[in-house]
């Protein structure tokens, strides 16, 4: 499910204006997408998704021409922060983050956006 979940919602969403799917696995156990999408202001959203039956890895890394604008995952690293393994860069910080997902993002960047205009 997440591969047609997450192409569905890209393909569906105002800010995204182009659609690249880098990489797919749907197996039995698990599913896997990479992909990027290129939004209305130029920036890109770097998407990662894999998930098991009980388990989801996630990396949504926004940038503008190479630089990160802001990342949202869930890598097991910053064990120090409020809802481990939960976290965002923002920039040079690395701060507390949610179980966040595609939608949360990019509801997260239109906002932004809308912001910037």
């Amino acid at each position: 499910m997440v591969v047609v979940r997450t192409i569905t919602i890209l393909r569906n969403h105002s800010v995204v204006v182009e659609l690249r799917i880098t990489k797919t696995l749907v197996e039995p156990e698990i599913e896997m997408i990479k992909a990027n999408a290129t939004l209305t202001d130029g920036s890109i959203l770097y998407v990662s998704e894999i998930m098991g039956e009980d388990w989801r890895d996630y990396s949504y890394h926004w940038q503008r021409n190479g630089t990160l604008i802001r990342r949202w995952d869930n890598a097991p690293h910053h064990k120090e922060l409020p809802n481990f393994p939960h976290h965002v860069h923002d920039e040079d910080d690395v701060l507390p983050g949610d179980d966040v997902s595609l939608t949360d993002v990019l509801s997260f960047i239109e906002t932004q956006l809308k912001r910037q205009n």
